[in-house]
């Protein structure tokens, strides 16, 4: 009896020793599942680390903290181009009416005046003749300018209108090439405006304004009641409407009196035989004050109530020019 009790204390403790050892070795190996029990669930205790919970913003916080939106952006809307040079936007602005000059005028008697014409270009220069037909009564007007180069028919212009306290007030000018019409530009003198072919809009005319061929007949008007008050301004202002939609402030420079060129001596003397007919002859000059503008140089005729005897037009620096010198018929 007491040899088996000393047996079994001797067995429990080498298998405590035998434990220990496992222990400081690794710890106890691994014991296998017992295999559940019928109607027995078995239940897994997981550790979950709790997740930090971030308070959430207050609403006006949430708002501070975002960007402002960017205020919306004002449309622009660009102006209207106003209609110049060849349908396109007008070179200069007109000035209001009230400070456009309005001249004393006398207009002249019916008249036919005619001229030799040399026009030159880039490559050639052609010569030709012109005529200038006038054609007024008591309330109209009609004006014609025929030029022929060459032999064929070049161009043509038909003015038609009245007369106002400004003096020549034309109303329509038509362009006309081998019999066709190319451009036109119409006035509306009770509205004050001017109508352009080929440009939109209505833009407003000064008192006296001309179209591209009426002002030749305006100039001697403002040039005969002048004379007849035996005054001699500096210079003259006009507004002109061209063809191709520009409308423009057209300053007359009066010239000291000289000779008139060669081409007009033989014309000039054969108007009189007074010595003092050619250096009556009122010069007159509108400089450019562009490129390409257009230069005028026109020398006026008290014989022909101061319609011109020459006209010298070109375009510098371009090589363009067109002279209509007076010629007996």
């Amino acid at each position: 009896m007491r040899t088996r009790r000393l047996r079994g204390l001797t067995l429990a403790v080498l298998a405590a020793h035998v434990l220990a050892w496992r222990l400081a070795a690794g710890g106890l190996p691994a014991l296998a599942p017992a295999p559940a029990t019928a109607g027995v669930h078995r239940v897994a205790l997981v550790s979950v680390v709790p997740r930090v919970q971030v308070p959430a913003r207050p609403p006006d916080a949430a708002v501070a903290a975002s960007p402002a939106p960017a205020p919306p952006r004002a449309r622009v809307t660009p102006a209207p181009r106003v209609p110049t040079g060849a349908g396109g936007a007008l070179r200069r602005a007109p000035r209001a009416a009230e400070a456009w000059p309005v001249y004393a005028t006398r207009i002249p008697p019916p008249a036919t005046v005619h001229y030799a014409l040399v026009q030159t270009g880039a490559a050639a220069s052609s010569a030709g003749e012109a005529e200038l037909e006038w054609l007024p009564d008591a309330e109209t007007f009609s004006l014609r300018l025929a030029t022929i180069v060459d032999g064929r028919p070049l161009r043509e212009w038909r003015s038609k209108g009245g007369f106002d306290a400004a003096g020549v007030a034309p109303s329509l000018l038509v362009e006309r090439e081998k019999g066709h019409d190319r451009r036109a530009v119409g006035f509306d003198r009770a509205g004050g405006v001017v109508r352009l072919a080929g440009a939109p809009g209505a833009p407003p005319v000064a008192p006296g304004a001309q179209d591209r061929w009426s002002w030749v007949v305006q100039l001697a008007a403002i040039a005969e009641a002048s004379a007849r008050r035996g005054e001699r301004p500096t210079h003259w202002d006009v507004q002109v409407a061209g063809l191709r939609g520009e409308l423009e402030r057209w300053t007359f420079h009066v010239l000291p009196s000289v000779d008139p060129p060669p081409e007009l001596q033989h014309a000039v003397s054969g108007l009189s035989e007074s010595a003092d007919r050619a250096p009556a002859l009122l010069h007159l000059l509108r400089a450019t004050d562009q490129p390409y503008s257009l230069r005028i140089e026109a020398w006026l005729s008290p014989s022909l109530h101061h319609l011109p005897a020459g006209l010298r037009m070109s375009t510098p620096p371009g090589p363009w020019s067109l002279s209509l010198w007076q010629r007996r018929p």
